[in-house]
């Protein structure tokens, strides 16, 4: 098989298990919607991280890639803010 066959079919593969679909219907494990949301925000945070590792190599796609990351991170950080906690009490 050539390399760039190689490189496509990869490509597609990771396309096609990180789609809102595919990860929606992994998303099933759990049974909040709370937590669905968080799984499918985390599971296209993990694919813009790692998009640019050797698959996406052209500098559109990994500035692309950072900002989608930077706003999905963005997002799971206030999903899984919570309130303080005045009454909780740290060991020693």
């Amino acid at each position: 098989m050539p390399p760039d066959e190689i490189r496509r079919r990869t490509q597609g593969v990771w396309d096609n298990f990180y789609s809102f679909p595919e990860i929606w219907k992994r998303a099933h494990c759990v049974k909040s919607l709370k937590s669905r949301l968080a799984f499918v925000f985390i599971s296209k945070l993990y694919r813009q991280m790692y998009a640019n590792t050797g698959i996406a190599t052209d500098s559109a796609r990994v500035q692309r890639s950072r900002r989608w990351a930077r706003w999905l991170g963005s997002l799971c950080r206030r999903f899984f803010a919570a309130r303080p906690m005045p009454d909780l009490v740290v060991p020693n």
